[in-house]
Order: structure tokens, then C-alpha cells, then sequence
């Protein structure tokens, strides 16, 4: 039979079938309608993302031509500028021998270099200037940050600059104030002077958006810097800023800190104010997120950190709990107790990840401390459920209906949508290559718990209980082993490129366990990937399932990226947490490696 016998016998048939013809005509019509409703908003969305670009390309364009000078004063003034550790920049802005407006001008122009590098800043914050020259005119100079530029995540909002987390719907949603944050840090004579890059929706560790494109690491171009604080991490991996705020949720500062060589605090649920600050999965309560401090060594990271614990935080934000910096306990001698792990039962880093832990505890052995090993504690007696998938199933409870919202008619960016096909919403492709009667345990539970949800009240509740039984159970441990603080692997793998980033979330157990049990957690570099590193990565790493094998392509060609450590302290003991990490950051340069 020919084709035009088919189409002929076709139409006979629906003649004889009127309603059928009828209800065929409406469906097609319907989905016609809505695919030209989804095609025009795309459109719409994709010219406002390439304006918003545009506006603010022409922005560092203007100030980068405000700033050049061929001075050789100028240029190696700004050099020395940069050069210079917090506190003696502080102390010669106050003495009178650099102004403010010398030190923006000098952290101005190294921004915009590191963003032509890596595309970490989103856009300057062109008031800056204003601001330092305020501050240049005062009598009062006894701001804890007096004239310190500071970089901001494109999440916390400043005052006339809109916050779109990536998303093209929300370009020109303008911040009507400043975050509390900033306000307490210009309290102080900080002054906000570049936004960063973030993923699209900020549920990723790439950094990558539609709308200012991709981030890179400052190490090594062809891969991530981390996300979803990837902008800062870059940034202040470059010096191009002495410290910035990011955010935290499942790793957001810990994560990039790890990939891009600098420290980070993620501190306890509500030690930090995140007041009115929009997120993506509004009402999410199961895995509390935060906003933490990310600095170039762990001096800065103190310095901040006191700086926004002060009285004008708790008169902005009641719902803060009003407890300053305990410089008792961060200047404290006393030899600590340290617990340790390399693995978690969830994930078993690469072994430079792994190397990283040993180092750090024969150096904190060296200085006089005491170490232990530390069992993380099984979430279900009996089950093979480590503590890191119980994440994933509190931040998809919803089965990502609020998050997916957001992308609604949006261009979805290509490392967003990767992760999507490889975690919340697995392709058919994905199925194909990779059936679920083939996966592992730890495979099978994530996508579940990444994809289906909690379906009833009663379920949801049942999992907020296993949550606080096991935070009980976490805290018995640690108080049985006797330890102060703990020693764990900063994250399962070094830098990988946003590609393998985006099909790697699995990951995100390792450091989000510390969000879902509110312990306060720090990242420190400790040491770099080296030939050995890679020498075992590629004769000893075993392989158990799909993520390992990724795990180990993601980590070829390693050589030279940096390591962390994750330093860990109970619940409101933040001050223990960064005392750890300086006591890391001291004996490892210190240890005669």
C-alpha cells in the first residue's frame, strides 16, 4: 500500500469516527498552542538574558576603562595592595597610607582580570566608589573592615541590583535593601564592590547559567570552581577579592572552597542571618540552608566572621540567636581532641582527597593534639542507607516540583539540564545505558529519592523523625569518642569539568550530612594532587558502581589542583570549628612534608 492510500484510508476512517477526528483536532490544536506559548516565552526569556548580559558586559567595560593607567606607581601600588593580609591592609588604610579608593581601585582591577579569565563576576557594583570616598572623608575610621572590598554572591541582594539566581524570568527583579549581611559588613566599612556568577537555580555544583554563561576554575580553565558560590570561589582563588559571602546548602561555599584552594564556613542553621533572601525551593525545611564567609586563608575567614556576629545582626534579624564571637574559645591553647574519618560509608574519595586527611592528622598530632578515628554512625541499624541519601530525599520531598517551576518556559542551561537527566529527572537515554536492574544499592536509592518525593504528610513527618533520631545517635557518637572536633575528607573528588560536576550531585551526601544534621563545617586547603595521587587513582581506586567509574574519569589529569579538608564542630561551637582550621593551616606549613 502506498503512502498516499494510507493518508487516504486514514481520513476515510476518521470521517466514519466524528468524534474521534474531533478530539484529535483539539489535542493537536491544544499541544500546538502551548508549544507556541513555550516557544515565544523561550524567545522572550533568551533576548532578556542577552540584554541583561550586554548591560552588564558594558558595565566592567566602563569601569576597566576608568581604571587602566600605564603608571608603573599606580600599577605596582596595586600589586603591593594585593599582595597585603587583611589586617595590614585595615591597619595602613587607618594610618593613612592607602586610601579606600586605592584599595578598591586595586581589588577593581584585579577582579575584572580574574573574570576574563574565568567569568566569575556577574557584574561590578558601580556605587563602590562612592562609598569608599565616604569612607576616605571620615574622622571615625574604627570599622573592624574599614575600607575592605568584599564580594557577593548573585543570591544576596544590594540595593538597586536584581537577583536572578540564573533565571531569566527574574532579570530586573530589583532588591528594594540591602541583605542584612551586607548591611552589618558596610556597617563596618566594608564596601560590596563585585556580584558573582552562580548555577541556574543554584541547585548544582557546576556554575553556569543562560544568562552570564559559564564559570570556569581558576586553575585550570577546562573545569569547575564549584558551585553553587563557583563566582566566589574563583574570584577569591585569584585574588580578586579578599573575601566574599556565599551560600550554603548541601556544600554551596565547602565545595568551591575544596576546588578553588581557599577556606570556607558553612555555620549552624540561623548563627548567620539569611532574612529575606528568596530561594528557589521556598518552604524547603528538611535541609536548612545558610549563608557563610569564604576568604583566602583562615585569618580573613575570623575576621569576618566576628565582624557580622555584632549587635546591629541581631537588631536586623530577630530571629537570629543572639550569640557574639567567643574569642575565649577561638584563642584557646589547649591541646583539642580530633576525630577523623577518610570515608563515610556513602562515598570513598579518590585517593588524594583521602591523602589529605592523613596529612592533616599527623600534622595536628606533630603540633600536640590528640587524634582518634571516628565511625560515622549507620543511619538505619542493620540497612545499607548511609546518612547522605536521607539528604537528597528532605530536599526532593516535593519531587522537585517547586524547583522544576522555576524552569518553566526557561532555557534550561546545558550542565542544569545534564544534572536533571542524570539525578531528578533521568532520561530515557540515561535508562538505556545505564538499567536500573544493573545499578548498585546506593545508585537505585538516590535516584529515587532524587526523583519521587514524599507523597503523604505522615511520610514526611516519619522522615523529619529519622532525621532528629539520627542527629540524637550522631551526637551519642561523638560524645563517646571523646572528641572536640572532627577531621573529614572536604569532598569526594578534586575539580572536575561542570560536565562530569553536573553528573556527579550524588556527591553532594558527603558535605550536605552537615547540613542535614546543622553541625557547623569549614573547608581549609591542605595540600595539592600529585603524580602518586594519580598513580593510585588509576591502579587502586576500585570501581563498585556508575559513580565510581565516573568519579575516577572526572579525576584524571588531577596533577596540581588543590585539596581540602573538611574541619566539623557541634552545633554552635563555630568558633572551635575555625580554631581547628587555623590550627591545620599552621601545622601544615609548619610539617616538614
Amino acid at each position: 500500500m502506498s503512502v498516499m492510500e494510507c493518508i487516504a484510508e486514514l481520513f476515510g476512517l476518521l470521517a466514519k469516527h466524528k468524534l474521534l477526528a474531533l478530539l484529535m483536532v483539539l489535542a493537536g490544536g491544544t499541544y500546538f498552542t502551548e508549544w507556541t506559548r513555550n516557544k515565544k516565552k523561550r524567545l522572550k526569556y533568551r533576548h532578556d538574558a542577552l540584554n541583561r548580559r550586554q548591560r552588564a558586559a558594558g558595565m566592567k567595560i566602563a569601569l576597566a576603562e576608568q581604571l587602566h593607567t600605564d603608571d608603573s606607581e599606580i600599577l605596582s601600588l596595586r600589586q603591593k595592595i594585593i599582595n597585603l593580609p587583611i589586617m595590614e591592609l585595615i591597619q595602613g588604610i587607618k594610618s593613612g597610607q592607602y586610601t579606600a579608593v586605592q584599595v578598591l581601585h586595586a581589588y577593581q582591577a584585579r577582579a575584572l582580570e580574574c573574570t576574563r579569565q574565568t567569568n566569575c563576576v556577574t557584574e561590578p557594583v558601580m556605587e563602590a566608589e562612592e562609598w569608599a570616598k565616604e569612607l576616605d572623608s571620615r574622622d571615625d575610621k574604627s570599622g573592624l573592615l574599614f575600607g575592605i572590598p568584599f564580594s557577593v554572591k548573585e543570591s544576596l541582594g544590594v540595593e538597586g541590583y536584581d537577583c536572578n539566581y540564573g533565571i531569566s524570568k527574574y532579570i530586573d527583579e530589583i532588591a528594594k535593601s540591602d541583605h542584612v549581611l551586607i548591611q552589618v559588613l558596610k556597617s563596618q566599612g566594608a564596601i560590596p564592590f563585585m556580584r558573582t556568577n552562580l548555577p541556574q537555580t543554584m541547585f548544582s555544583f557546576t556554575c553556569s547559567n543562560p544568562i552570564f554563561g559559564e564559570t570556569v576554575n581558576p586553575y585550570d580553565c577546562e573545569r569547575s570552581p564549584g558551585g553553587s558560590s563557583g563566582g566566589e570561589g574563583a574570584l577569591i582563588g585569584l585574588n580578586g577579592s579578599l573575601f566574599g559571602i556565599g551560600s550554603d546548602i548541601a556544600g554551596s561555599v565547602r565545595v568551591p572552597a575544596h576546588y578553588c584552594g581557599i577556606c570556607a564556613l558553612k555555620p549552624t542553621h540561623r548563627r548567620l542571618s539569611g532574612k529575606g533572601e528568596p530561594t528557589v525551593v521556598k518552604g524547603q525545611k528538611g535541609i536548612p540552608g545558610v549563608n557563610g564567609p569564604m576568604a583566602r586563608d583562615v585569618d580573613t575567614l575570623v575576621l569576618v566572621t566576628k565582624t557580622m556576629l555584632q549587635p546591629k545582626m541581631f537588631e536586623l534579624d530577630c530571629s537570629i540567636a543572639p550569640v557574639p564571637f567567643n574569642d575565649k574559645v577561638y584563642e584557646d591553647k589547649t591541646p583539642l581532641t580530633v576525630g577523623y574519618y577518610e570515608e563515610d560509608g556513602y562515598f570513598t574519595p579518590v585517593p588524594s582527597c583521602r591523602r589529605a586527611v592523613t596529612m592533616t592528622v599527623e600534622a595536628l598530632e606533630k603540633a600536640g593534639h590528640k587524634v582518634v578515628p571516628f565511625k560515622i554512625p549507620s543511619f538505619k541499624d542493620g540497612v545499607e542507607y548511609a546518612a547522605g541519601q536521607h539528604l537528597f530525599r528532605l530536599m526532593h520531598a516535593d519531587a522537585n516540583r517547586r524547583w522544576f517551576s522555576h524552569l518553566d518556559g526557561e532555557e534550561t542551561d546545558r550542565f542544569l539540564s545534564t544534572q536533571i537527566a542524570h539525578s531528578a529527572r533521568p532520561s530515557l537515554i540515561h535508562h538505556l545505558l545505564y538499567p536500573h536492574l544493573f545499578m548498585s544499592r546506593r545508585e537505585k536509592t538516590f535516584l529515587h529519592n532524587a526523583k519521587y518525593g514524599i507523597t503523604t504528610t505522615d511520610e514526611l513527618y516519619d522522615n523529619y523523625a529519622l532525621k532528629d533520631d539520627y542527629i540524637a545517635k550522631f551526637v551519642a557518637a561523638w560524645k563517646d569518642a571523646g572528641i572536640d572536633v572532627l577531621v573529614a575528607p572536604a569532598f569526594g573528588i578534586t575539580a572536575p569539568s561542570n560536565d562530569y560536576g553536573a553528573k556527579l550531585m550524588f556527591l553532594g551526601g558527603t558535605t550536605g550530612l552537615y547540613n542535614m544534621i546543622d553541625f557547623p563545617a569549614g573547608v581549609v586547603k591542605v595540600t595539592n594532587v600529585t603524580v602518586e595521587d594519580e598513580e593510585k587513582l588509576t591502579h587502586d581506586f576500585k570501581i563498585r558502581d556508575n559513580y565510581d567509574r565516573m568519579a575516577k574519569e572526572a579525576c584524571k589529569d588531577s596533577i596540581g589542583l588543590p585539596v581540602g579538608v573538611q574541619c566539623v564542630a557541634l552545633p554552635w561551637r563555630e568558633e572551635l570549628c575555625l580554631r581547628l582550621m587555623k590550627e591545620i593551616e599552621t601545622a601544615i606549613k609548619e610539617f616538614p612534608w
